[in-house]
């Protein structure tokens, strides 16, 4: 087996196992998407298959060239997007949800439902970013 055969198998299986765990932790969970707090494990799991995606795309970019058949760009953009969808819901949906629920306790009683219902919409919001994913992995997995 050559190298440039070896590397596209490699970023085969990087994207299988990255487009695995985008699919799996959601279903895993039961709860589909985002509902109370993502376990430790589970975040740590995205951001691993996050990489392995990004590596495995690259790879087979830079192994194939710029020869891509059509489908193979397609699904890199629905990863692009994918990842996009994961930065945007875990560096800004999810720390503004969090400040929400924060201010909200340092207020009294009566001052605390409109931040509560901030941090709800923020999480709803990252449901939806979560959801998206999902669906962008389903798609990137039928398009490879």
């Amino acid at each position: 087996m050559s190298l440039p055969d070896f590397l596209l198998e490699a970023s085969r299986v990087l994207i299988g196992l990255g487009l695995a765990v985008f699919i799996g932790v959601p279903l895993a969970k039961r709860k589909i998407f985002l509902e109370g707090e993502e376990g430790e494990s589970l975040g740590r799991a995205r951001f691993v298959a996050a990489g392995a995606l990004l590596l495995g795309v690259l790879l087979e970019v830079q192994v194939v060239g710029s020869s891509l058949p059509p489908r193979h760009v397609w699904r890199a953009v629905a990863i692009f997007i994918l990842l996009a969808s994961l930065v945007s819901a875990v560096m800004v949906v999810l720390p503004r949800e969090r400040y929400y629920r924060e201010r909200s306790l340092t207020f009294e009683e009566n001052l605390r439902p409109p931040w509560v219902s901030r941090a709800g919409a923020a999480r709803r919001r990252a449901a939806r970013l979560d959801f998206f994913g999902f669906l962008l992995a389903v798609a990137a997995l039928v398009l490879g």
